[in-house]
């Protein structure tokens, strides 16, 4: 009976459409949930929601509003933006559809809106006013920035990152076309860092590095850059430096400020800095040129004792014995098999079983014993051997897998992943050498894994796409590593042919410590899974780490919590190990 009733009710509204509509009006303006509002042409608020009433106007009634403007709710600024859209959808007759928008007040916090504005017509069409739907998108405003702002910033000293440095020093460069002046480059390099970690802990360590990059910002000018490059290298970048401008002065403070004592920890601290400087009036001068040079008159500011600034001259580069030399002993390496591979576990987060590995290269220096790819890589890249070197890793990595494959008890999933310098990627031939491997070791493409930097997609896009596209296309599946670090390629992401995306470490370090990475984190998984990519957390090291990134539905990781680095029998080892996983740390 009760159904019947409103059913009656339904048909006697419906038979009147005036009354129909005025229903659904009421309905909307007593709705909490939606924030709409209609003005006149003069955009004097005519109606609006309870939803708007209890956002904008907390404690005044629709009586009270009726009749009033912006100017009588939000401050100056917005109420003029909002009256300059009206005056424009009056005179157009066109939407404006989600623009988002920052409301201000006078008496409380700022908060972010996307607002559709439409014309309010009459019954012959004439506008005869205004009226808008707004939804508050604060916490989407608020992450997106935070993402972005990580993207472009050291997660330690919050100091502008590599990406965000190069990006920086191209416009200054550029802007020397515009106004005459000189750019300079102060590359700075702690002397004894290392005993800092070593005497008082990687906390400490951190503290230093914080209170470095304070004392270099103090000592720019507003429209610098301080940039942290690595571990403790720090760049500052001085623009607009006119002829009487001594850029000595400022490298003569940085190493006097970065020697003076500091309180760290209950502990007075001391670490000294070498400094090297470069400077140029020329706007066709590389960015990455000006850095090196920076860089190597640092290092002979090194040589000549430390704690002290050298600036570059042509002499520095044309005397650079101990360069050709390192070149040479690089080639002789690769020609001589001193180079090798070791296999960096990787391990489904969910039940600790090894899913894969990543190849990293060794050289077994004859004098200097082993040595990562931090003490030779970034040389060979700028001296025209990485494409060597990425060859003989990934002929050796596809080799090694074939001979792990011929093993009855081998795991059929199990991936292998090779690093690709970014330099191969704008190279056409790096497909066709893929393809090659993949052939002569006979191993299935869906195993390899290439794995690029995102600093390394700086710049268009467009430029490593292709290769992404025919690399693809062969079946092997593409990893962007140390997700993070790199400029804008959020953006990127939806545009991409990338099956993985793997988290720096940076982020897994202070996941339990920050809820501000743990929210990122979380924020880029999700969207990772979205866009049909695997996550995988680098650098994992405490079974909080691992329990946080596995809440996440991260999927896969890699770093100490599981295994370091291993030789090809200690992988065979721990994949019939990963079968028991309970056995594993």
């Amino acid at each position: 009976m009760r159904d019947v009733v409103q059913c009656a009710d339904v048909h006697e509204v419906s038979a009147d459409p005036d009354a129909f509509r005025l229903l659904c009006l009421q309905n909307l303006l007593a709705s909490t949930e939606e924030r709409v509002y209609f003005k006149d042409r003069d955009s004097r608020f005519v109606l609006v929601s309870a939803g708007w009433l209890a956002v904008s106007t907390p404690g005044r009634s629709a009586e009270e509003i009726i009749g009033a403007t912006d100017f009588d709710v939000f401050s100056e600024e917005h109420a003029a933006l909002a009256f300059a859209d009206e005056r424009e959808i009056i005179a157009t007759g066109r939407s404006i559809v989600a623009k988002v928008e920052r409301e201000t007040f006078d008496d409380r916090p700022d908060a972010w809106v996307s607002t559709t504005k439409m014309p309010l017509r009459g019954e012959r069409g004439a506008i005869v006013g205004t009226f808008g739907i707004s939804r508050d998108v604060t916490a989407r405003v608020h992450a997106e920035r935070a993402l972005a702002f990580q993207a472009l910033h050291d997660p330690l000293t919050q100091l502008a990152n590599r990406a965000a440095l190069f990006d920086r020093l191209s416009q200054v460069l550029l802007a020397l076309d515009r106004r005459a002046g000189r750019v300079a480059v102060l590359f700075v390099d702690l002397d004894n860092f290392k005993e800092v970690n070593d005497s008082f802990g990687h906390r400490v360590g951190d503290m230093v590095l914080v209170e470095v990059a304070h004392r270099l910002s103090a000592l720019v000018r507003r429209g610098d850059t301080v940039a942290r490059l690595g571990e403790d290298e720090f760049v500052a970048v001085c623009t607009l430096l006119s002829e009487h401008d001594d850029v000595r002065l400022i490298a003569e403070r940085m190493v006097r400020s970065v020697a003076a004592s500091m309180a760290i920890g209950g502990r007075d601290v001391t670490v000294n800095c070498s400094v090297g400087v470069a400077s140029t009036s020329e706007a066709s001068t590389e960015p990455d040129v000006l850095v090196r040079d920076a860089d190597v008159a640092m290092y002979a500011a090194k040589a000549a004792g430390r704690n002290r600034f050298r600036v570059f001259d042509s002499a520095h580069r044309a005397t650079s014995a101990e360069s050709r030399e390192l070149r040479a002993q690089l080639v002789e390496a690769i020609e001589t098999s001193e180079l090798f591979l070791v296999y960096q576990p990787l391990f489904r987060l969910d039940d600790r079983r090894m899913s894969g590995v990543e190849a990293l290269v060794r050289w077994r220096h004859p004098a200097r014993g082993v040595l990562l790819p931090d003490d030779f890589v970034p040389f060979a890249e700028e001296h025209g051997l990485i494409r060597d070197i990425d060859s003989f890793a990934l002929d050796e990595a596809c080799r090694q897998l074939a001979s792990w494959r011929s093993r009855p008890d081998w795991p059929d999933d199990f991936s292998m992943s090779v690093n690709v310098s970014g330099r191969q990627l704008v190279d056409p031939g790096l497909a066709d050498r893929v393809a090659a491997a993949i052939a002569r070791h006979a191993i299935r493409p869906q195993s390899l894994c290439l794995e690029i930097t995102e600093t390394a997609l700086v710049g268009e896009v467009g430029d490593v796409e292709p290769t992404l596209a025919r690399l693809s296309a062969l079946g092997v599946r593409l990893a962007l590593d140390d997700f993070g670090t790199g400029y804008s390629t959020l953006a990127h992401l939806q545009h991409l042919r990338v099956d993985v995306l793997k988290i720096d470490r940076s982020f897994v370090e202070h996941i339990g410590r920050s809820g501000r990475d743990r929210s990122i984190v979380a924020a880029v998984t999700a969207m990772s899974h979205a866009l049909g990519m695997s996550v995988v957390g680098e650098g994992i090291e405490t079974d909080h780490q691992h329990a946080e990134l596995a809440s996440l539905s991260c999927d896969e990781g890699q770093g100490f919590l599981f295994a370091r680095p291993l030789d090809p029998d200690a992988v065979v080892a721990l994949v019939q190990r990963s079968d028991a996983p309970e056995s594993l740390p």
